[in-house]
């Protein structure tokens, strides 16, 4: 849909030309009839082009006027765009070109318009990239493939001569390889449009093919720190690109899980050892430089993990994942080592999340060590955490832990809600203490400007978390934990839905009105309950809010008494109560027959 201004712009232009053309580029002569022989085509004029580009961002509803000259002639649409591309950063294939109030074709001859020296050209767009940025890292990418793909026998021998061990260094060119992602990731924006210009430019199929190789140089007694390095670059690469792969490439996705999940267990991890391998690569490369490179691989392979989670919404996905016990004992040994910082730590704790959404993984994700782990590991944060020029050290101290503690609280109550995967009776009364710390001492709304700010967190989907505050069992049970679980999953929407952008993401899922509802199915003087209603308060304070229909009220009364949210939007409403009337016993199938 065009703008207003857009249209605007483009009425000027046909009305306005100022050298008495039309839309169509044909010259108006005052006898209203035009002879177009006599007007020369854009490949018999000058071999210098110039055009004038107004160019309009639609998400910044931005205007500029350039001027773009060319001296090679471009014979299409399509090939115009690509210089453009090349000039102006636009992609070609986020470009819609006008010619007057014409849209220009891509398989049309620039001689089709009548182009002439000096005309305007309009270009809408919605994001730019670093175009020459990108086609180098892909460049560096295919070239390390070709040289890992060709020395493949060498590099797995483990006879690595000082000059070969040079040759790989001036090959694989790491450091360049890690200044062009640092480039074109530095900004959240920038990380989105720059990953999906890559996938559009055959990036992805680069990037898995070295992945594949790689894996097979074994990190067990030696290893090149460059092809570590390398590992790394390419793990950060896949979790970037996943982000922006559309629904038609998910099986790359699903088909890249082994190799992702090869670079997590590359080398095991446990609180009391961690094997990390002898390098040849550098004589003054130092143990430390060892375990930043495995933590970072490591970080990126977690990365990778929590987006292939979130991307695929597979089950059987998620439950391959985690139905490995070496995966379960490396994610215990991530959070137990005092080695990591905060990051990794962080990073595991968001992927046991993304998990748990799953129901099906709860008994491979209610391992003892596991929650254990994830419940300490809060307390020995980093006192070095990210510091921020506008908050006081202690302060970034607490926020940096409070994050730590809201992963590990997440996980715990998405674990609760299901029946068939208690959580360790040994360590209830430690869940208890851990849950009631966070939630009395957590202040939501500086959480989730920390989060921001210091991590980029964007949340693209509130679901899962508004069908924990609508479980039954909460309700139900008169457990200390359970009611605990319920004001976390209230704590977790006040700290999710502190921006517009996330009040907008519910709206759009359609969960507004079982938030306004949520209130009204808590007893009075639950702890939740008082914060639910500021959670309205504040939600009110961003949207207006109207009266919930009466169907999403039925739907919401037994979701929070019967059947849950996932079943309470699958029904109509006759049949969900039906539904429930014949699943529930006791005193809500009495109230379902009221309620009927």
């Amino acid at each position: 849909m065009e703008n207003a201004k857009a249209k605007e712009v483009k009425n000027a232009m046909v009305t306005n030309r100022s050298d008495g053309e039309g839309c169509n580029g044909a010259r108006e002569e005052r006898s209203g009839e035009v002879n177009y022989s006599k007007l020369p085509c854009l490949s018999e004029q000058s071999k210098t082009i110039c055009f004038n580009v107004l160019l309009l961002c639609a998400p910044h509803n931005t205007t500029t006027s350039r001027t773009f000259t060319t001296t090679t002639f471009p014979e299409s649409v399509a090939a115009l765009k690509l210089a453009i591309q090349e000039e102006f950063q636009v992609p070609v294939y986020d470009q819609k070109l006008s010619f007057g109030s014409t849209v220009m074709a891509d398989g049309e001859s620039l001689d089709f318009y009548r182009l002439k020296d000096g005309d305007q050209i309009t270009l809408e767009y919605t994001t730019t990239v670093d175009v020459e940025c990108a086609f180098h890292l892909i460049s560096l990418l295919r070239n390390a493939l070709e040289f890992v793909k060709n020395e493949q026998s060498q590099l797995a021998s483990g006879k690595i001569s000082p000059e070969f061990s040079k040759t790989i260094s001036d090959t694989l060119h790491v450091k360049d390889i890690d200044q062009c992602i640092n480039q074109l990731m530095f900004s959240a924006e920038k990380l989105l449009a720059n990953s999906d210009f890559m996938l559009k430019n055959g990036g992805l199929d680069v990037i898995t093919s070295l992945h594949s190789l790689l894996l097979k140089q074994t990190w067990d007694n030696i290893c090149h720190l460059d092809l570590q390095y390398l590992e790394k670059h390419v793990l950060f690469l896949l979790g970037s690109l996943y982000t922006v792969i559309p629904h038609h490439l998910k099986y790359k996705v699903v088909n890249s899980l082994d190799n992702v999940i090869g670079s997590f267990l590359r080398v095991p991890i446990s609180s009391k050892h961690i094997a990390v391998p002898q390098n040849l690569n550098l004589p003054d490369t130092t143990r430390s430089q060892q375990f930043i490179v495995l933590a970072e691989v490591l970080y990126g392979a977690i990365q990778s993990l929590t987006q292939q989670v979130i991307i695929t919404e597979d089950k059987q996905h998620q439950i391959q994942i985690v139905s490995n016990q070496n995966v379960i004992k490396q994610f215990t040994g991530c959070l137990e080592t005092p080695t990591f910082t905060p990051s990794v730590h962080i990073n595991v704790l968001c992927c046991l999340e993304n998990l748990s959404y799953n129901a099906y993984t709860h008994k491979y994700l209610s391992h003892v060590d596991l929650i254990g782990a994830l419940m300490k590991v809060a307390e020995r944060t980093s006192s070095h955490p990210i510091q921020l020029e506008d908050m006081d050290p202690e302060l970034c101290l607490k926020l940096e832990s409070d994050l730590v503690m809201y992963f590990g609280v997440m996980v715990i109550s998405q674990l609760a809600l299901t029946k068939t995967a208690l959580l360790p009776e040994q360590l209830s009364s430690q869940v208890e203490c851990f849950l009631t710390r966070f939630l009395r001492n957590v202040d939501c709304s500086l959480l989730h400007t920390w989060m921001v700010k210091t991590r980029g967190f964007r949340w693209q989907d509130t679901f899962p978390t508004v069908r924990l505050v609508y479980s039954p069992l909460f309700r139900a049970s008169l457990c200390p934990i359970d009611r605990l679980c319920l004001e976390a999953g209230v704590c977790s929407l006040h700290i999710i839905l502190s921006r517009d952008d996330e009040i907008q993401t519910l709206i759009k899922q359609g969960l507004l009105d079982y938030l306004i509802c949520l209130p009204w199915h808590m007893s009075e003087g639950l702890e939740a309950r008082k914060k639910a209603k500021l959670l309205l308060e504040k939600v009110g304070s961003h949207v207006p809010l109207q009266p919930p229909s009466l169907n999403n009220i039925v739907r919401s009364k037994l979701a929070a008494t019967c059947c849950g949210l996932t079943k309470a939007i699958s029904y109509d409403c006759h049949q969900l109560v039906d539904y429930c009337q014949k699943t529930s016993t006791g005193p809500y199938k009495e109230q379902i027959q009221m309620d009927k």
